[in-house]
């Protein structure tokens, strides 16, 4: 299964953070995977995951390449292409459990 969303590419990135309960993203191009505890993004400044708990997406914009998120936030950050690879494979194995 598929859990990947496709952007078409954006030069800019913010990121709007809002009392740890909203988050607002500009400049995703995919979302590699999600669910109701972490967001694996790829965006036009590298990959961005998001953990927490009670997470939705509650605003997905592919034409202005925009994405909201609630839920409780408990981190942000930016990871490399080999943290990436085994933040999927962490995510995987979460899904075999």
């Amino acid at each position: 299964m598929d859990n990947s969303l496709h952007f078409e590419q954006t030069p800019y990135h913010h990121v709007c953070l809002k009392d740890r309960k909203s988050l607002e993203l500009t400049g995703v191009k995919k979302i590699e995977s999600f669910d109701a505890y972490e967001f694996l993004i790829e965006t036009s400044l590298g990959y961005l995951n998001i953990t927490g708990s009670e997470l939705t997406l509650v605003r997905l914009d592919q034409d202005q390449n925009e994405v909201s998120i609630r839920g409780n936030i408990d981190s942000i950050s930016y990871v490399s292409d080999k943290k990436k690879q085994h933040s999927k494979e962490k995510m995987f194995n979460k899904l075999l459990k």
